[in-house]
């Protein structure tokens, strides 16, 4: 659960990241904040099995 909770985390702050930048919210922005979401999940994922 803490691994969905923390890829939304990410996902909500690249988006606030990213519009503060641009000034508008594009499609393209919100694609590249989901994908980096996965990936920050899927890393956070794997680290929490490892350890």
């Amino acid at each position: 659960m803490s691994t969905i909770i923390f890829a939304f985390a990410i996902f909500c702050g690249w988006i606030v990241f990213d519009v503060v930048k641009q000034k508008k919210i594009t499609l393209e922005i919100v694609l590249s904040s989901a994908v980096v979401a996965v990936i920050a999940g899927a890393f956070w994922w794997l680290l929490e099995w490892i350890f």
